[in-house]
């Protein structure tokens, strides 16, 4: 009788502590629940809205999740939405509730969003800077993350003025591990610090402007590694179209790339100007055909040459090497409306870039060496170097041609030049030296029964009396040194309101004319 009455004493006792485990921890649940609800209804500021029709806690395992989630953004002094986030479902795994009800440190071993939606209005610029210190987000608590994951993603970005569609990016899969934001990093220009970062998305789409687009098949990054497949930038219209809208010369671009790829890609903040830094890019079989109306009135905008445009970037950039391989580059002009616009074709394009880079300690130059066939036809090469870092802008070039025959080029010559040429060049080699405002250098040339035929006006007919006057003046060739060469100098101004491509023809056409019609001697 008396282990009998010990015994039930010990089952009640128990029993009790039993009830009051459960109610305590009944307790807990409902609090970490209510405590979580009152801190994403209430710690937000007055211009975000958040709503969800679900919300789960679990304090034994530590979850909570969140079901059918819209989060909405109103700019801070109007009723306008700019941003709005829809998500199927939030999973919080591994909640820490002492270090969030008691500590001011949010740590979670796993976040998981699925299905997110966010569509989202571009930032119109601010001059009030009363207005964006508005905008700062007050956090808190800081944050710590083990991992992040987003599964099934749609991004869409607007233009503010008329609701026109900006950028979009599908199918966005995301993997961040060991993320972590505080007060300040918040605010920051790169609002978190994290280690490794994986991130797909299909069927980008960015509007770049209100003559052309970039479209994307796919987009992914890997341990720092960026792949971009199938890659498009191309003229919002035709290039008769293109034409119409137009009140200045302007390319119609049409740029197609299977496959660019970078490796090491790394990033952050200097003295708050954005630092980005890669390993190798590698671009295959790259396709640009760029044409220009010259009927058009000249865009007499100043252009900067690549040294002072790779100066004053707006980020310090480091790229130690660029590969081009099997790429095609075709440029045509239209200078008449008689005549089918003439066509220069660079095929098999092979090309390194070095040190794209415009970081003040390091002094390496940039430099370009390419290769490719001259319609198709005539192995050319260019070697180009510049210092980003100089202000005169200063550069050196060489290049060479060889076999070529002139027939090849004859419909661009004509269109544009008004004349048609015959021999060949069996042999061109010239270098330049110069900077941002002149040029000066050397050519030399080994080609044979070279001859030049002016046309009339339609571009159809031979002016037989500019023809011969012109041969008067012109060497075919047979006037040359013992090793079958002549020498040409080479002088050039540069026009600010041209490209630098411009500049290095404007060279090479020196020196064929100097070559050509002077004496011919070293």
């Amino acid at each position: 009788m008396h282990l009998n009455r010990i015994g039930k004493i010990i089952f009640r006792v128990f029993l009790g502590l039993l009830i009051v485990a459960a109610l305590l921890m009944l307790s807990v649940q409902l609090m970490a629940k209510k405590s979580i609800a009152n801190f994403v209804e209430t710690k937000l500021p007055s211009h975000m809205q958040l709503e969800y029709k679900l919300i789960d806690v679990n304090v034994l395992t530590g979850t909570a999740k969140f079901k059918t989630i819209d989060f909405r953004v109103r700019a801070v002094d109007s009723l306008k939405q700019v941003t709005r986030l829809q998500i199927g479902s939030l999973e919080v795994i591994g909640l820490g509730y002492w270090q969030f009800l008691f500590n001011k440190k949010i740590a979670l071993k796993s976040l998981n969003i699925e299905k997110p939606i966010l569509k989202s209005y571009l930032k119109e610029k601010q001059t009030d800077t009363s207005q964006t210190d508005s905008n700062k987000i007050g956090l808190l608590k800081q944050i710590y993350i083990d991992e992040i994951n987003v599964a099934n993603g749609d991004v869409t970005l607007l233009k503010g003025d008329n609701d026109s569609l900006a950028m979009k990016l599908d199918s966005v899969n995301i993997k961040i591990d060991h993320v972590t934001t505080n007060d300040s990093l918040i605010n920051s220009k790169i609002p978190v610090a994290y280690g490794s970062l994986m991130f797909e998305g299909t069927s980008l789409y960015a509007d770049l402007g209100p003559y052309e687009s970039l479209k994307v098949g796919k987009v992914k990054v890997d341990e720092g590694n960026i792949t971009i497949s199938d890659l498009k930038i191309k003229s919002k219209y035709s290039k008769t179209k293109l034409s119409w809208h137009l009140h200045k010369e302007r390319d119609y671009i049409d740029l197609q790339i299977p496959e660019v790829s970078f490796e090491h890609i790394d990033f952050g903040i200097i003295q708050k100007k954005l630092w980005v830094s890669t390993g190798t890019g590698k671009i295959k079989g790259a396709a640009l055909e760029i044409f220009r109306d010259k009927l058009l009135p000249d865009d007499t905008e100043r252009k900067k040459l690549y040294s002072e445009a790779l100066r004053k970037l707006p980020i310090q950039l480091n790229v130690p090497k660029v590969e081009i391989s099997d790429s095609y580059i075709a440029y045509s002009e239209r200078v008449n409306r008689e005549t089918s616009p003439g066509k220069i074709i660079f095929d098999d394009v092979h090309a390194e870039i070095l040190e794209i880079q415009n970081v003040p300690e390091k002094n390496e130059k940039t430099s370009v060496t390419a290769k490719a066939l001259l319609m198709g036809e005539a192995p050319i090469t260019l070697n180009w170097s510049f210092d980003a870092k100089k202000e005169s802008d200063a550069f050196t070039a060489s290049g060479t041609v060889k076999n070529f025959h002139s027939k090849n080029i004859n419909s661009f010559l004509e269109s544009n030049l008004r004349v048609r040429a015959k021999g060949e060049i069996q042999e061109l080699y010239f270098t330049i030296s110069g900077n941002s405002i002149s040029s000066s250098g050397d050519m030399k040339m080994k080609y044979e029964d070279f001859k030049f035929s002016v046309l009339k006006k339609d571009r159809l007919r031979i002016n037989k009396l500019l023809t011969a006057i012109g041969s008067l003046f012109v060497n075919d060739g047979s006037n040359t040194d013992e090793n079958g060469y002549r020498y040409g100098g080479i002088k050039a101004e540069r026009d600010p309101t041209k490209s630098f491509f411009n500049y290095l023809w404007l060279n090479v056409g020196d020196g064929l004319t100097s070559t050509i019609i002077g004496n011919g001697k070293k």
